[in-house]
């Protein structure tokens, strides 16, 4: 472990966040932005470019202090993966799709959803816009992915150890933080993000790879991303 890990688990684990938490409750009780296509594309990449950019960092780190690349999940891990860790990650994207269905399963379940996404404000409603929300689905899925499971579980096992409750410190620190970065979106979103991030850490734990998450998270957004310009579009 060195120097500059502690740096970048400071300023990406306790302080983003919070800050992150502040401005996003702000924005919530504040009176909503009107935005326009201009707006969203301009946040889509400005905000991909800050996600690869943290990610960029740890991996700058990594090779500056000679460290393999693997040690935070860049490589094929554990193969074969263990049997639990897929089954509850295949168990997770069953019940993403089964609470995908039950927003937009009946008129009023999509109807729900079509103002919860409105309170947003930045999600796609045109083809044009979800082709460039792409760049930011894929950005979140490599660099938060590199950032909260591969660097912060990595980080928080060398300092903690990986026994007990050790353990359960590794996997909810990481969660929490990545979860309070989404409070724009409710708290009930948040505690959904968490319970995926603790999933999520717990595969990584179990098999030392990340590629498996990055294409799921990746998917997630994109379906994100279709349903609000399927819901939303076809509004407008």
């Amino acid at each position: 472990m060195h120097f500059f890990d502690h740096i970048i688990f400071l300023l990406l684990g306790i302080v983003l966040p919070i800050v992150l938490l502040v401005t996003g409750n702000r924005r919530r009780k504040g009176t909503p932005i009107r935005w326009t296509e201009k707006m969203k594309i301009g946040l889509y990449y400005s905000n991909g470019l800050l996600l690869y950019g943290m990610a960029a960092a740890v991996i700058l780190i990594w090779w500056l202090t000679n460290r393999s690349l693997k040690e935070i999940g860049l490589g094929w891990g554990s193969v074969p993966y263990d049997l639990t860790a897929v089954l509850l990650l295949c168990g997770f994207l069953l019940l993403y799709l089964l609470d995908l269905y039950y927003e937009v399963g009946s008129a009023e379940s999509r109807e729900e959803t079509r103002r919860e996404f409105k309170k947003l404000g930045f999600l796609p409603v045109t083809a044009t816009q979800f082709l460039h929300f792409v760049f930011l689905a894929v950005a979140a899925g490599v660099g938060e992915e590199i950032v909260y499971r591969g660097f912060m579980i990595t980080y928080l096992t060398n300092l903690l150890g990986d026994t007990g409750w050790a353990v359960a410190a590794v996997l909810l620190v990481p969660a929490v933080a990545f979860g309070l970065g989404h409070i724009y979106q409710g708290w009930k979103a948040v505690g959904k993000i968490i319970a995926m991030a603790v999933l999520f850490g717990f595969f990584y734990l179990r098999t030392n790879t990340l590629w498996p998450l990055i294409l799921v998270h990746t998917a997630v957004d994109v379906l994100g991303g279709l349903l609000s310009w399927y819901l939303l579009g076809r509004e407008e």
